[in-house]
Protein backbone atom coordinates (compact mmCIF):
# COMPACT_ATOMS: atom_id res chain seq x y z
CA UNK A 1 0.00 0.00 0.00
CA UNK A 2 1.46 3.69 -0.84
CA UNK A 3 -0.36 7.11 1.00
CA UNK A 4 -2.79 8.77 -1.28
CA UNK A 5 -0.32 11.58 -1.29
CA UNK A 6 2.15 9.33 -3.36
CA UNK A 7 -0.35 7.36 -5.08
CA UNK A 8 -0.20 10.07 -7.98
CA UNK A 9 -1.90 9.05 -11.47
CA UNK A 10 0.89 8.36 -14.07
CA UNK A 11 -0.85 6.90 -17.12
CA UNK A 12 -0.13 9.11 -20.19
CA UNK A 13 -2.25 11.65 -21.31
CA UNK A 14 -2.97 12.19 -25.34
CA UNK A 15 -0.15 14.46 -26.82
CA UNK A 16 3.52 14.34 -27.06
CA UNK A 17 5.68 16.47 -25.15
CA UNK A 18 10.26 16.61 -25.20
CA UNK A 19 11.76 14.11 -23.36
CA UNK A 20 15.52 14.16 -23.68
CA UNK A 21 18.38 16.14 -21.79
CA UNK A 22 16.79 19.30 -22.94
CA UNK A 23 14.05 19.40 -21.17
CA UNK A 24 15.20 16.94 -18.10
CA UNK A 25 16.05 20.08 -16.13
CA UNK A 26 12.73 21.66 -16.53
CA UNK A 27 10.91 18.93 -15.34
CA UNK A 28 13.72 18.68 -12.06
CA UNK A 29 12.49 22.80 -11.84
CA UNK A 30 8.64 22.02 -12.07
CA UNK A 31 9.35 19.20 -9.14
CA UNK A 32 11.07 21.71 -7.05
CA UNK A 33 9.46 24.75 -7.71
CA UNK A 34 5.81 24.01 -9.54
CA UNK A 35 3.35 21.43 -9.62
CA UNK A 36 5.14 18.51 -8.50
CA UNK A 37 2.79 15.93 -9.11
CA UNK A 38 2.20 17.73 -12.68
CA UNK A 39 6.09 16.94 -13.28
CA UNK A 40 5.82 13.16 -11.55
CA UNK A 41 3.10 12.60 -14.51
CA UNK A 42 5.49 14.25 -17.22
CA UNK A 43 8.42 11.97 -16.83
CA UNK A 44 6.35 8.56 -16.19
CA UNK A 45 5.82 9.73 -20.20
CA UNK A 46 9.63 9.15 -20.85
CA UNK A 47 10.98 5.95 -22.31
CA UNK A 48 13.48 4.25 -20.12
CA UNK A 49 16.46 5.22 -22.75
CA UNK A 50 15.57 9.24 -22.70
CA UNK A 51 15.63 9.25 -18.86
CA UNK A 52 18.68 7.21 -18.22
CA UNK A 53 20.62 9.52 -21.02
CA UNK A 54 19.04 12.85 -19.00
CA UNK A 55 20.52 11.87 -15.22
CA UNK A 56 23.63 10.64 -17.26
CA UNK A 57 24.31 13.98 -18.92
CA UNK A 58 22.18 16.20 -16.06
CA UNK A 59 23.85 14.30 -12.81
CA UNK A 60 27.00 16.58 -12.99
CA UNK A 61 25.64 19.86 -13.93
CA UNK A 62 22.55 19.62 -11.27
CA UNK A 63 22.77 22.09 -8.26
CA UNK A 64 22.45 20.72 -4.65
CA UNK A 65 19.06 21.50 -4.61
CA UNK A 66 18.18 20.25 -7.88
CA UNK A 67 20.08 17.25 -7.40
CA UNK A 68 17.69 16.30 -3.95
CA UNK A 69 14.40 17.26 -6.03
CA UNK A 70 15.67 15.23 -9.31
CA UNK A 71 16.42 12.60 -6.30
CA UNK A 72 12.83 12.52 -5.39
CA UNK A 73 11.22 12.99 -8.24
CA UNK A 74 12.48 9.74 -9.62
CA UNK A 75 11.54 8.47 -5.89
CA UNK A 76 8.02 10.03 -5.93
CA UNK A 77 7.09 8.41 -9.54
CA UNK A 78 8.81 5.21 -8.28
CA UNK A 79 6.61 4.87 -5.44
CA UNK A 80 3.34 5.62 -7.40
CA UNK A 81 4.16 2.32 -9.83
CA UNK A 82 5.81 -0.03 -7.63
CA UNK A 83 2.65 -1.71 -7.89
CA UNK A 84 1.94 -1.90 -11.36
CA UNK A 85 5.48 -1.59 -12.62
CA UNK A 86 7.81 -3.33 -10.39
CA UNK A 87 11.08 -3.30 -12.51
CA UNK A 88 10.65 0.98 -13.82
CA UNK A 89 10.38 1.65 -9.95
CA UNK A 90 13.67 -0.04 -9.47
CA UNK A 91 15.02 1.84 -12.26
CA UNK A 92 13.84 4.92 -10.95
CA UNK A 93 15.11 3.73 -7.60
CA UNK A 94 18.49 3.99 -8.77
CA UNK A 95 18.62 6.81 -10.74
CA UNK A 96 17.63 8.43 -7.32
CA UNK A 97 20.40 6.83 -5.67
CA UNK A 98 22.79 7.59 -8.40
CA UNK A 99 22.18 11.50 -8.27
CA UNK A 100 22.45 11.25 -4.65
CA UNK A 101 25.79 9.73 -4.46
CA UNK A 102 26.88 12.69 -6.94
CA UNK A 103 25.82 15.07 -4.53
CA UNK A 104 27.38 13.56 -1.67
CA UNK A 105 30.71 13.24 -3.81
CA UNK A 106 30.57 16.98 -4.03
CA UNK A 107 32.89 19.62 -1.83
CA UNK A 108 30.46 21.11 -0.25
CA UNK A 109 27.10 21.00 2.21
CA UNK A 110 28.37 17.51 2.96
CA UNK A 111 26.44 17.61 6.12
CA UNK A 112 23.05 17.88 4.30
CA UNK A 113 23.63 15.40 1.47
CA UNK A 114 24.15 12.84 4.35
CA UNK A 115 20.92 14.24 5.99
CA UNK A 116 19.37 13.50 2.14
CA UNK A 117 20.67 9.89 1.59
CA UNK A 118 19.82 9.25 5.25
CA UNK A 119 16.04 9.66 5.32
CA UNK A 120 15.89 8.42 1.48
CA UNK A 121 17.07 4.82 2.67
CA UNK A 122 14.58 5.31 5.23
CA UNK A 123 11.96 6.00 3.00
CA UNK A 124 12.89 3.52 0.20
CA UNK A 125 13.31 0.53 2.78
CA UNK A 126 9.76 1.17 4.19
CA UNK A 127 8.64 1.47 0.91
CA UNK A 128 9.99 -1.72 -0.13
CA UNK A 129 8.72 -3.12 3.31
CA UNK A 130 4.88 -2.36 3.15
CA UNK A 131 4.46 -3.55 -0.47
CA UNK A 132 6.05 -6.63 0.74
CA UNK A 133 8.88 -6.50 -1.66
CA UNK A 134 11.07 -8.03 1.03
CA UNK A 135 14.36 -8.67 -0.96
CA UNK A 136 14.78 -5.61 -2.54
CA UNK A 137 14.40 -3.94 1.15
CA UNK A 138 17.01 -6.03 2.64
CA UNK A 139 19.11 -4.86 -0.74
CA UNK A 140 18.84 -1.45 0.35
CA UNK A 141 18.54 -2.03 4.38
CA UNK A 142 21.90 -3.52 3.96
CA UNK A 143 23.42 -0.85 1.92
CA UNK A 144 21.89 1.99 4.08
CA UNK A 145 23.36 0.72 7.52
CA UNK A 146 26.67 0.25 5.41
CA UNK A 147 26.42 3.70 5.20
CA UNK A 148 24.60 4.73 8.43
CA UNK A 149 25.55 1.92 10.92
CA UNK A 150 24.84 3.65 14.03
CA UNK A 151 21.37 5.19 12.64
CA UNK A 152 18.34 3.73 14.93
CA UNK A 153 15.58 4.33 12.49
CA UNK A 154 16.79 1.99 9.67
CA UNK A 155 17.51 -0.58 12.48
CA UNK A 156 13.93 -0.05 13.27
CA UNK A 157 13.31 -0.55 9.63
CA UNK A 158 14.99 -3.54 8.98
CA UNK A 159 13.54 -5.25 12.24
CA UNK A 160 10.30 -3.99 10.61
CA UNK A 161 11.22 -5.86 7.36
CA UNK A 162 12.67 -9.34 9.22
CA UNK A 163 9.13 -8.95 11.46
CA UNK A 164 7.01 -8.79 8.11
CA UNK A 165 9.07 -11.66 6.65
CA UNK A 166 8.09 -13.71 9.88
CA UNK A 167 4.16 -13.55 9.27
CA UNK A 168 4.36 -15.17 5.44
CA UNK A 169 3.11 -18.78 7.03
CA UNK A 170 0.98 -17.62 9.96
CA UNK A 171 -1.80 -20.36 9.73
CA UNK A 172 -4.60 -17.75 9.43
CA UNK A 173 -4.71 -14.68 7.87
CA UNK A 174 -3.79 -12.14 10.64
CA UNK A 175 -7.17 -9.97 10.25
CA UNK A 176 -9.16 -13.10 10.95
CA UNK A 177 -6.52 -14.12 13.76
CA UNK A 178 -6.60 -10.84 15.52
CA UNK A 179 -10.65 -10.37 15.13
CA UNK A 180 -10.62 -14.16 16.76
CA UNK A 181 -8.49 -13.45 19.64
CA UNK A 182 -6.02 -16.15 18.69
CA UNK A 183 -2.61 -14.98 18.18
CA UNK A 184 -1.16 -18.22 16.20
CA UNK A 185 2.23 -19.67 18.09
CA UNK A 186 5.01 -19.40 15.43
CA UNK A 187 6.15 -21.80 13.89
CA UNK A 188 10.38 -22.99 14.24
CA UNK A 189 11.62 -20.35 10.95
CA UNK A 190 9.36 -17.82 12.01
CA UNK A 191 10.90 -18.05 15.48
CA UNK A 192 14.00 -17.81 14.07
CA UNK A 193 13.25 -14.75 11.73
CA UNK A 194 11.26 -13.09 14.74
CA UNK A 195 14.34 -13.38 17.08
CA UNK A 196 16.68 -12.07 14.51
CA UNK A 197 13.90 -8.98 14.03
CA UNK A 198 13.90 -8.48 18.24
CA UNK A 199 17.75 -8.54 18.01
CA UNK A 200 17.85 -5.39 15.41
CA UNK A 201 14.84 -3.89 17.75
CA UNK A 202 17.27 -4.36 20.24
CA UNK A 203 20.17 -2.57 18.14
CA UNK A 204 17.89 0.45 17.73
CA UNK A 205 17.16 0.91 21.16
CA UNK A 206 20.99 1.04 22.11
CA UNK A 207 21.39 3.61 19.61
CA UNK A 208 18.11 5.47 21.13
CA UNK A 209 16.36 3.64 24.58
CA UNK A 210 13.59 5.90 23.75
CA UNK A 211 12.36 4.81 20.40
CA UNK A 212 8.95 4.18 21.45
CA UNK A 213 7.84 2.53 18.16
CA UNK A 214 11.03 -0.29 18.21
CA UNK A 215 10.46 -0.70 22.20
CA UNK A 216 6.12 -1.20 20.58
CA UNK A 217 7.29 -3.75 18.20
CA UNK A 218 10.11 -6.09 20.50
CA UNK A 219 7.08 -6.28 23.11
CA UNK A 220 4.90 -7.82 20.55
CA UNK A 221 7.79 -10.05 19.32
CA UNK A 222 8.45 -10.99 22.70
CA UNK A 223 4.53 -11.15 23.52
CA UNK A 224 4.52 -14.17 20.44
CA UNK A 225 7.20 -15.49 21.86
CA UNK A 226 6.54 -16.27 26.15
CA UNK A 227 9.05 -13.80 26.59
CA UNK A 228 8.80 -12.64 30.36
CA UNK A 229 10.15 -9.08 28.83
CA UNK A 230 7.11 -8.68 27.09
CA UNK A 231 5.14 -6.29 29.76
CA UNK A 232 8.00 -4.14 30.79
CA UNK A 233 8.48 -3.60 26.51
CA UNK A 234 5.44 -2.58 26.34
CA UNK A 235 5.24 -0.09 29.20
CA UNK A 236 8.46 1.51 28.07
CA UNK A 237 6.89 1.99 24.84
CA UNK A 238 3.47 3.65 26.14
CA UNK A 239 5.83 5.53 28.63
CA UNK A 240 8.20 7.00 25.05
CA UNK A 241 4.61 7.34 23.34
CA UNK A 242 4.93 10.84 21.73
CA UNK A 243 1.86 9.87 19.50
CA UNK A 244 -1.76 8.24 19.99
CA UNK A 245 -1.09 5.19 17.39
CA UNK A 246 1.50 4.42 19.85
CA UNK A 247 -0.43 4.41 22.91
CA UNK A 248 -3.43 3.18 21.17
CA UNK A 249 -1.12 0.12 20.23
CA UNK A 250 0.71 -0.40 23.27
CA UNK A 251 -2.22 -0.66 24.85
CA UNK A 252 -3.85 -2.75 22.45
CA UNK A 253 -0.72 -5.28 22.99
CA UNK A 254 -0.97 -4.67 27.04
CA UNK A 255 -4.70 -6.47 26.23
CA UNK A 256 -3.55 -9.41 23.86
CA UNK A 257 -0.57 -9.92 26.62
CA UNK A 258 -3.75 -9.96 29.69
CA UNK A 259 -5.71 -12.12 27.56
CA UNK A 260 -3.13 -14.13 26.57
CA UNK A 261 -2.11 -15.01 30.86
CA UNK A 262 -6.20 -15.52 31.31
CA UNK A 263 -5.92 -12.11 33.16
CA UNK A 264 -9.75 -10.74 31.68
CA UNK A 265 -10.32 -7.89 34.13
CA UNK A 266 -7.20 -6.89 33.33
CA UNK A 267 -7.19 -7.44 29.78
CA UNK A 268 -10.47 -5.49 29.68
CA UNK A 269 -8.92 -2.37 31.32
CA UNK A 270 -6.34 -2.45 28.73
CA UNK A 271 -8.39 -2.81 25.29
CA UNK A 272 -10.75 0.02 27.03
CA UNK A 273 -7.63 2.37 27.58
CA UNK A 274 -6.41 1.38 23.54
CA UNK A 275 -10.81 2.10 22.71
CA UNK A 276 -10.00 5.86 24.38
CA UNK A 277 -6.83 6.70 22.42
CA UNK A 278 -8.81 5.07 19.27
CA UNK A 279 -12.26 5.26 19.35
CA UNK A 280 -12.96 4.83 15.81
CA UNK A 281 -11.10 1.93 15.71
CA UNK A 282 -12.56 -1.56 15.09
CA UNK A 283 -10.30 -3.85 17.02
CA UNK A 284 -10.63 -2.52 20.52
CA UNK A 285 -14.46 -3.04 20.43
CA UNK A 286 -13.74 -6.77 18.71
CA UNK A 287 -11.36 -7.47 21.50
CA UNK A 288 -13.44 -6.24 24.85
CA UNK A 289 -16.88 -7.78 23.49
CA UNK A 290 -15.33 -10.58 23.56
CA UNK A 291 -13.45 -10.48 26.79
CA UNK A 292 -17.15 -9.18 27.87
CA UNK A 293 -18.49 -12.58 26.48
CA UNK A 294 -15.93 -14.56 28.09
CA UNK A 295 -17.05 -12.73 31.42
CA UNK A 296 -20.63 -14.04 31.28
CA UNK A 297 -21.37 -10.30 30.64
CA UNK A 298 -23.62 -11.12 27.42
CA UNK A 299 -25.40 -8.19 27.23
CA UNK A 300 -22.68 -5.69 27.08
CA UNK A 301 -20.87 -7.86 24.72
CA UNK A 302 -23.93 -7.07 22.52
CA UNK A 303 -24.15 -3.54 23.28
CA UNK A 304 -20.94 -2.76 21.94
CA UNK A 305 -20.86 -4.63 18.59
CA UNK A 306 -24.06 -2.45 18.33
CA UNK A 307 -21.93 0.40 19.07
CA UNK A 308 -19.58 -0.41 16.83
CA UNK A 309 -22.24 -0.92 14.12
CA UNK A 310 -23.88 2.07 14.68
CA UNK A 311 -20.67 4.09 14.16
CA UNK A 312 -21.24 6.75 11.39
CA UNK A 313 -17.08 7.27 10.75
CA UNK A 314 -14.54 4.39 11.41
CA UNK A 315 -10.91 5.83 11.21
CA UNK A 316 -8.33 3.10 9.60
CA UNK A 317 -6.96 0.57 12.51
CA UNK A 318 -3.65 0.67 13.13
CA UNK A 319 -3.20 -2.78 14.15
CA UNK A 320 -3.82 -3.61 10.37
CA UNK A 321 -1.06 -1.28 9.29
CA UNK A 322 1.42 -2.67 11.80
CA UNK A 323 0.93 -6.25 9.94
CA UNK A 324 2.76 -5.12 6.83
CA UNK A 325 5.15 -2.01 8.38
CA UNK A 326 4.28 1.61 7.86
CA UNK A 327 5.73 3.72 4.98
CA UNK A 328 8.01 6.57 6.91
CA UNK A 329 5.91 9.31 5.90
CA UNK A 330 8.27 11.80 8.57
CA UNK A 331 11.31 10.88 6.55
CA UNK A 332 9.05 11.48 3.24
CA UNK A 333 7.83 14.65 4.22
CA UNK A 334 11.05 15.77 5.18
CA UNK A 335 12.52 14.81 1.99
CA UNK A 336 9.97 16.74 0.36
CA UNK A 337 10.59 19.75 2.11
CA UNK A 338 14.13 19.65 1.77
CA UNK A 339 13.70 19.08 -2.11
CA UNK A 340 11.56 22.31 -2.05
CA UNK A 341 13.54 24.68 0.01
CA UNK A 342 14.71 28.15 -1.35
Amino acid sequence: MISAAIAVFVSAPRGASAQGPGEYEHVVEEYRIGDANTAIRRLARWPEPAVAESVRYWAAKLRPEQLVAAAMLHSELAAAILGSLPSATNRHLHFARDLLDVMASGKNDRDRADAVTLRWYRFVVSLYTVDTRLDDAERYSRDGLGRFPEDPVLRFHRGVMLEVRARYNLPDPPRATMARGRIPEPTARQTTTLESAAAEYRRALALDAHLAIARLHLGWIHVRLHDDRARADLDAALADARDDGVRYLAYLFLGGLAERQNRLADALQEYQLAHAAGPLHQTPYVASSRIEQALGHADRARSLAREYAELKDIDDDPWWTYQLGALDEEALQWLRAEARRR
